[in-house]
């Protein structure tokens, strides 16, 4: 059946013949190849009204006459086919194949002219946009915070940015960030490695899954820096919430790391911490290595996480936190240094990211969607606060404030 692909002209006419000749919509339909609803809505658009001569003065002079056609109550709604339609006193509505041809014609040529805004409605959306925009603010989150002035698709909004509709032009959104390719390393793992991996490999992080289907996943990360500088990010993300934390780490390396859980330990009540900390999934860097540090509490030693390392080159595998990281270089592009970025601007671009509305939490920001998972007061202790959707920055200008 030719699904997806708009009507010709032939197909219209053997509807029309389909019609007159009293055959089903069923028979039609498979006459031509097109499904039944198909048909039904081409009737239904396309179908042309008239009245028979001196209408007024008949329904003037039968006013109590029952004038509807029994013929237009049942499918498919038109009087093609009908034996006593030219000389019929009663209304008609009527399918012809060339007038509905013509329509959709025009249609199809109205949707390409242009712009379908007027100029009052292109400077509203330029006044109350174009300052949002140059915060760094994406598509999404304008489509969800300003529904009244977006009330077009998204593709029409993008068509207008690159037809030069607007005040703003593709440039001024956050760019498209470039991965690097894949490193191939000849570098064998040492046998402390290889046992530090037995049961915590991707497959065991979805056996376990598979049984506690309701535990948090945290997924753990590095974003570097400049490669002869030390300093980097320490990221942890969760999958339910995309609500994420991140920390400067001076070098990376597994002690850095292990200061950052002990001061998670430490700001983040027992119970909270036990919830929230439920299975950790990581990459093969080594600065994740020591397992004891991130799995245990650093006061008693008891084990409370469960970490889990994807499987090598396979960063696709802990995907939500790498896509999460193209927000962190709309602020700090690829060839930024990070030794001039302290833990309050890291506090600060954490929490315009985190008050981001996302598509994929039901027009909800990740902060509003953490506070499921955990009291607001933990928040707070980790220096997260919400910041309101128009006053969300996300590119360079955030850090010059």
């Amino acid at each position: 059946m030719a699904n997806y692909c708009h009507l010709s002209y032939e197909d219209r006419k053997n509807i029309e013949d389909g019609l007159n000749e009293n055959k089903s919509i069923n028979q039609i339909s498979k006459e031509i190849n097109r499904s039944h609803s198909s048909i039904l809505r081409e009737i239904d658009r396309n179908k042309k009204y008239s009245e028979p001569s001196a209408w007024n003065n008949y329904k003037i002079n039968h006013p109590d006459l029952d004038l509807s056609c029994e013929r237009l109550k049942h499918s498919p709604y038109v009087c093609n086919g009908c034996k006593s339609r030219s000389g019929c006193r009663k209304v008609r509505w009527t399918y012809y194949a060339r007038e509905a041809d013509n329509s959709y014609k025009e249609v199809k040529s109205e949707a390409r002219k242009g712009i379908n805004l007027t100029p009052e409605e292109v400077y509203k959306i330029n006044s109350i946009l174009t300052p949002l925009i140059k915060k760094g603010q994406t598509i999404n989150h304008l489509y969800i915070n300003h529904p009244d002035i977006l009330d077009f698709s998204k593709p029409s909004f993008y068509n207008y940015v690159n037809n030069g509709v607007f005040e703003f032009s593709p440039l001024d959104f956050p760019r498209i960030v470039k991965y690097k390719k894949r490193k191939n390393s000849k570098n064998r793992r040492t046998r402390k490695e290889r046992e530090i991996l037995i049961n915590r490999k991707h497959d065991d992080f979805q056996k376990f899954i598979s049984n506690h289907p309701d535990f948090n996943i945290v997924e753990m990360d590095t974003v570097e820096g400049l490669k002869d500088e030390n300093d980097c990010f320490l990221t942890l993300l969760w999958r339910k919430s995309k609500f994420m934390l991140i920390f400067k780490l001076e070098s990376q390396t597994s002690e850095e790391v292990s200061r950052i859980f002990n001061i998670l330990q430490t700001l983040i009540p027992y119970d909270d911490y036990k919830r929230l900390f439920e299975v950790i999934l990581t990459d093969n860097g080594h600065e994740f290595f020591d397992v004891l540090n991130i799995e245990c509490m650093h006061s008693t030693g008891e084990q409370v996480t469960k970490l889990f390392f994807c499987d090598p080159h396979m960063s696709c595998q802990k995907g939500m936190i790498e896509k999460n990281h193209e927000f962190i270089r709309y602020i700090l592009p690829k060839g930024s240094s990070f030794k001039n970025i302290t833990q309050e601007d890291c506090d600060l671009f954490m929490n315009n990211i985190n008050s981001l509305c996302r598509d994929s939490l039901n027009g909800k920001s990740p902060y509003e969607a953490m506070l499921f998972l955990c009291d607001e007061y933990v928040l707070k202790s980790l220096n997260c606060y919400y910041i309101k959707p128009d006053e969300v920055i996300l590119n360079d200008s955030l850090l010059k404030y």
